[in-house]
């Protein structure tokens, strides 16, 4: 994620603390209000690329397949689980025939067609697109203008059959099929709307559980109704749920214990001082965070010297940041590929455990990376740019950066510069940065989610022969034989982090809240869409 961006960025979600002996309001009222500690970037499934938005979109739109409360890839408007041919190349999926659009029309299988080529056209402008067009056939000539987006290997078998090609055998491709961009659109409508395509209640069509009830770009609260036309495997319990963007977590807090909000997101010493109250927990999340270098040549990019990054990452104590200074119960992150998201499917091991330690700072070798440096630049004092979004922990984490980097680093200047999340997610995508706190959760449950990242060609401008021949090796010549696949997707990240220092892992996070115990049903994911909001009930 869901990049995912770049995926940068994390949920709030608030329930309303009900008095002893008493339904509170929402509960009443059968609804519920949830957080977000940003707003909503697009209603859009093809343009969307931040948490929040999966989120909200997961409510609206249905796809062939959902992740379960188990993280388990279970089938929604499919009607059982994809036929595999043409060497697990191909697959063949048929559809329920009762699943329908929100103004009575029927969901068929040219909805998925429609949509997934119009993700792939790189005029749609999708924040997505490569993970259509580096998977179907054919993708990959579309993205490069060499064959029209008609072409991509995706047909309708009848009104609700649908049959796909890959490039190649991919391995989690089902997985993929419960994530947002593979969701269908009704082409009719949505070449109706135009631009204005699910900026507003009324340009948007919905076949999930719930509808839009009032929204607009950039709102800072909305609120989604029961779509009376749904069938499907959600059952929903709640008639209404509300959403209100709470940037800071203090006041998140403040609201929630006056009972204007449903469950609300801890941050920093909230965490702590609040870790004892009756609905507290941690919820395990596979978002990371981490440095993120911009590789374009120039003569100012002085983040090219590979002794400049060693150095900073270095002198980054990941572990003082996670303990003292976030406090948020977030954990020191010593790879790409966080713990407990992926066994290798050879040897049955976690991922991480079985790679080791590939970024842990060695202080003792700061000076020494740092005056080669300055040797290698002519320079005696450089002056980098840190980009970060509005959110607390962001700005929380780049001061503290600031500090630890121009303490040890004589000479050394960074410039922090803040941004609205959806202002700084646009300027990362168009390489309009120096340096920037990223945060990547995974869109599927594969270590590839990650590493594909910085396959030349990426955003970063990042390029390694040995890391794309890794890459593609797991992903071609090995794709078939799972030890292998696994050893050279291993070898892919340890190129990243260990040999090229072509980001520094800073941390995996984890969600703390505070929720009322009455509050059941919100379901959180490991991989794609964070949260799923329509399955919320009172107990």
């Amino acid at each position: 994620m869901k990049k995912k961006i770049a995926i940068a960025a994390m949920l709030a979600t608030t329930l309303l603390l009900a008095a002893c002996g008493k339904q509170s309001s929402s509960e009443s009222k059968k609804q519920a209000t949830f957080g977000l500690n940003t707003e909503v970037a697009s209603l859009d499934t093809l343009k969307a690329q931040d948490p929040n938005s999966f989120d909200v979109q997961d409510a609206l739109v249905s796809g062939l397949y959902r992740m379960n409360a188990k993280d388990q890839v279970k089938p929604d408007i499919a009607k059982g689980m994809p036929v595999k041919s043409n060497g697990n190349k191909t697959y063949t999926i048929k559809l329920r025939h009762n699943a329908k659009w929100s103004n009575g029309a029927s969901v068929t299988a040219n909805d998925f067609v429609y949509a997934w080529k119009r993700g792939a056209n790189p005029a749609t402008k999708s924040n997505y697109a490569y993970i259509i067009q580096t998977i179907v056939k054919n993708g990959d000539k579309i993205a490069t203008g060499k064959m029209s987006a008609n072409k991509l290997a995706v047909k309708a078998l009848g009104k609700y059959q649908l049959q796909v090609t890959l490039q190649k055998p991919t391995p989690y491709f089902t997985s993929l099929l419960s994530f947002n961009p593979y969701f269908p659109q009704n082409e009719k409508f949505v070449e109706k709307q135009g631009n204005n395509y699910a900026t507003s209640p009324s340009t948007m069509l919905y076949n999930g559980p719930f509808k839009l009830k009032s929204y607009r770009q950039g709102a800072s609260s909305f609120s989604l109704t029961r779509n009376k036309k749904y069938v499907g495997p959600i059952k929903p319990k709640l008639d209404q749920l509300n959403f209100n963007v709470i940037k800071e977590a203090q006041t998140g807090l403040s609201q929630y214990e006056s009972k204007k909000l449903d469950m609300t997101f801890l941050t920093g010493n909230l965490v702590k001082n609040n870790a004892k109250k009756a609905g507290f927990k941690t919820i395990p999340n596979s978002l990371v965070t981490y440095l993120e270098f911009n590789f374009k040549k120039g003569a100012n990019n002085y983040l090219l010297n590979k002794n400049l990054r060693t150095a900073m990452a270095n002198a980054i104590d990941t572990k003082q940041l996670a303990t003292k200074i976030l406090q948020d119960k977030s954990s020191p992150l010593t790879g790409y590929i966080p713990p407990k998201f992926v066994k290798n499917t050879a040897t049955g091991k976690d991922f991480r455990a079985e790679g080791g330690d590939l970024s842990v700072p060695n202080k003792n070798l700061v000076q020494e990376n740092w005056q080669k440096t300055l040797k290698q630049l002519g320079k005696k004092q450089i002056t980098i740019q840190l980009l970060v979004d509005d959110e607390d922990w962001q700005k929380t984490t780049a001061q503290y950066l600031q500090s630890e980097l121009q303490t040890q680093l004589k000479g050394l200047k960074i410039d922090i510069r803040s941004l609205p999340q959806q202002q700084e997610l646009g300027m990362v995508a168009q390489g309009k940065f120096q340096m920037c706190l990223a945060q990547w959760g995974p869109d599927y449950q594969d270590p590839n989610t990650y590493l594909a990242n910085f396959v030349t060609g990426g955003r970063t401008q990042f390029s390694d022969s040995k890391y794309d021949q890794f890459m593609s090796e797991a992903n071609g010549k090995f794709v078939n034989d799972p030890a292998k696949r696994f050893q050279a997707l291993h070898n892919a990240e340890r190129q990243l982090v260990q040999t090229d220092k072509a980001i520094v892992p800073l941390n995996q996070q984890v969600y703390s809240v505070l929720q009322n115990p009455k509050l059941k049903g919100v379901h959180h994911h490991m991989v794609g869409a964070p949260f799923t909001y329509a399955t919320a009930y009172w107990k």
